[in-house]
């Protein structure tokens, strides 16, 4: 069987035990039908032997534990995936499953028109940081329209806000900084190497909303109303997020966070439904946007 098919069949038994717990003929018959919609041989033996493999496999790779519900005699997963990158994978996935159907989802499914620029440099950067290249690139601020060359040392990629950003040491002054995709072209690759540049994105960044982090993290403590409340119980404004009050009249959260302009932006989104409640200076700041946007419609 291709390594494509094992990848595969490691994915269908996650997809289908994180939804329906199963027994071994109910996977099996699941399992088989899929690989074979793909025009994968599916002549191969699955049996308990091999799934007993399976979960060995899936566990080494993606960290993901399959257990067995003896009352039930069922298999499932009971944990949440904490990894981004394999929950990411999996939702790829499943939404790279369905959309192979063609035209046939069309009714069905509605995708949003909107798609970020600059996707088509993930490859080229990617294969620069994992090689350790420095890499050139025509970088463009938005808000000035000013234009410059840059020579940087890639570092990592992230994803903030359905866009994406170079994580990198500028060669100019030394300084890690970030460049989005967006405004990045006329990328080059080239043959200079540098050596590994040990940085930690996940602290560098756990007080962030976004990718500014310019602001000193502090404790920010907002109120939604009840409606709004729902939903910001359902996703998170940020991992951080506490939440202090619930009840029915408004939710109150607190959070550790850099209130950036990132972050002003989004909670100008919620418009009335939200109430910043400390610090000062954040409210002021909100009131201060406030009254800027009444004069514009004045």
């Amino acid at each position: 069987m291709a390594k494509v098919g094992f990848i595969k069949r490691y994915l269908y038994i996650v997809d289908r035990l994180q939804s329906v717990p199963s027994d071994f003929h109910e996977l099996h018959k699941y399992v088989m039908t899929r690989l074979g919609n793909d025009d994968i041989d599916a002549t191969f033996e699955f049996s308990t032997r091999t799934f007993d493999r399976d979960k060995k496999d899936i566990f080494d790779l993606f960290g993901i534990l399959i257990q067995y519900n003896r009352k039930e005699k069922v298999y499932y997963i009971d944990d949440e995936i904490e990894d981004t990158s394999v929950s990411r994978m999996l939702e790829a996935f499943s939404i790279h499953q369905v959309l192979k159907e063609g035209n046939k989802i069309s009714p069905s499914i509605y995708l949003e028109n909107r798609k970020p620029t600059g996707t088509h440099l993930i490859n080229g950067i990617l294969y620069a940081i994992q090689n350790h290249l420095q890499v050139s690139f025509t970088h463009t601020k938005f808000w000035d329209v000013e234009t410059t060359l840059r020579v940087v040392k890639p570092i990592a990629i992230k994803e903030s806000q359905h866009r994406w950003y170079l994580i990198a040491q500028d060669n100019k002054d030394g300084e890690i900084k970030n460049f989005g995709f967006d405004r990045i072209s006329d990328l080059r690759i080239s043959d200079t190497k540098f050596k590994p540049i040990i940085y930690n994105i996940e602290k560098a960044y756990q007080h962030a909303f976004g990718v500014e982090t310019y602001a000193p993290a502090q404790k920010v403590v907002l109120e939604f109303s009840w409606q709004q409340g729902n939903y910001i119980k359902s996703f998170s404004l940020h991992k951080s997020q506490k939440i202090v009050l619930d009840n029915e009249e408004k939710l109150i959260v607190e959070l550790l966070i850099h209130p950036t302009n990132d972050f002003i932006m989004e909670l100008m989104r919620f418009g009335a439904e939200v109430k910043v409640i400390e610090p000062e200076v954040l409210r002021n700041t909100i009131k201060d946007r406030v009254t800027q946007m009444i004069k514009l419609y004045k």
